[in-house]
């Protein structure tokens, strides 16, 4: 991997640990049985952005196909939907806080892109 990518994914994984931590104390405080969702939430859009990133460099290195990167991409949506079936669990308000864990790691990204604009 290019330094490039190397500092961005640290980058990210930092920001995903703070809001991580921030969001399941707050979801503790006032929402104790959908901290779990959240946070498997915020974990697999964090390990979807990492594989992602891996794949990407591999497919672009080896100069392979684009099959290989759709079918990676398929794989990797059908894992964030496997674990939304998982944390289902008959209570669809499970769901809407994976949905919200995942969404939070966006949120990770947007920060980092905007504290690396500041500083060039």
């Amino acid at each position: 991997m290019t330094k490039d990518t190397l500092t961005m994914l640290k980058r990210v994984m930092l920001y995903d640990g703070i809001i991580l931590l921030l969001s399941a104390v707050v979801s503790m405080i006032f929402f104790r049985e959908y901290v779990i969702a959240l946070i498997i939430g915020i974990i697999i859009a964090l390990v979807n952005f990492l594989l992602n990133s891996l794949i990407t460099e591999y497919t672009i290195k080896a100069s392979q196909s684009n099959v290989l990167l759709l079918v990676m991409a398929a794989g990797r949506i059908a894992i964030a939907a496997a674990f939304a079936l998982i944390v289902y669990n008959d209570d669809m308000v499970n769901v809407v806080a994976y949905l919200i864990g995942y969404s939070l790691h966006y949120v990770s990204m947007i920060i980092s892109l905007l504290i690396q604009k500041n500083k060039r």
